[in-house]
């Protein structure tokens, strides 16, 4: 894929945008490994073992060996950690990355963009393991302000936008990630495919994400495979 004439690139600004982490990833890694041992001794070895294979702090320590490193991630800033945690835990990969050593931050104009967005994801791996139902899912909500120059803007409706925006396949919007990652543009702005009307962004260079803070934590209710309840804690 060569980037020539599209997709469009284009300024974003935008305020108090919001992500929704899994509520076990938003909190303190220390605190949810203490539980685990007795002692300090116990917790601080078990530390040292986590880290190990902690593709963060291996990136953070110019150790890790398929391409993340230091100047991937950010310093200094509130809550660097979940800022860049999404930069170093690809998973699986999503809509704009791929598998592999880097990921990106996905975030939405509105919170209720972002409920529908995760909620798709949960429901899926809920088929996945077969349990229909699950209460209260707890999701800890992150705002943050998002302002770049060079956006790829996929609302445009163009053939190639439309196919970035598949509802069941990553392959085009995977493949236009990557070239935007090495030519260093900032993200993509696209319409959510979950969530019509609403509007979401991927971040693919960590430095741009600013002005993080912890803000509500939303409990997601599904029966039956479908999102029935939404409420704050």
């Amino acid at each position: 894929m060569t980037l020539t004439g599209w997709p469009r690139f284009d300024q974003v600004i935008h305020d108090d945008t919001s992500r929704l982490i899994p509520g076990e990833y938003a909190e303190d890694p220390d605190s949810a490994l203490a539980g685990l041992v007795d002692s300090g001794d116990e917790l601080n070895q078990l530390i040292r073992i986590a880290a190990i294979t902690n593709s963060r702090l291996l990136a953070q320590e110019e150790r890790q060996s398929d391409g993340l490193s230091r100047i991937d991630l950010v310093f200094g800033v509130p809550y660097s950690r979940i800022i860049n945690g999404s930069f170093s835990h690809a998973g699986e990969g999503a809509r704009f990355h791929t598998p592999g050593p880097k990921g990106a931050w996905y975030c939405a104009l509105s919170v209720d963009t972002s409920v529908l967005e995760v909620a798709y994801h949960r429901i899926r791996h809920l088929r996945e393991t077969g349990a229909p139902d699950e209460v209260d899912i707890p999701y800890r909500q992150f705002l943050a302000d998002i302002h770049a120059q060079d956006f790829a803007m996929l609302g445009d409706g163009h053939p190639a936008s439309l196919a970035c925006l598949d509802p069941n396949s990553y392959a085009a919007s995977q493949g236009l990630g990557a070239q935007l990652r090495i030519s260093g543009r900032g993200g993509v702005e696209y319409p959510s495919v979950r969530d019509p009307g609403g509007t979401c962004l991927a971040v693919l260079q960590a430095p741009i994400v600013s002005n993080v803070r912890r803000s509500d934590i939303y409990l997601l209710t599904v029966n039956n495979f479908s999102l029935v309840k939404v409420a704050v804690a």
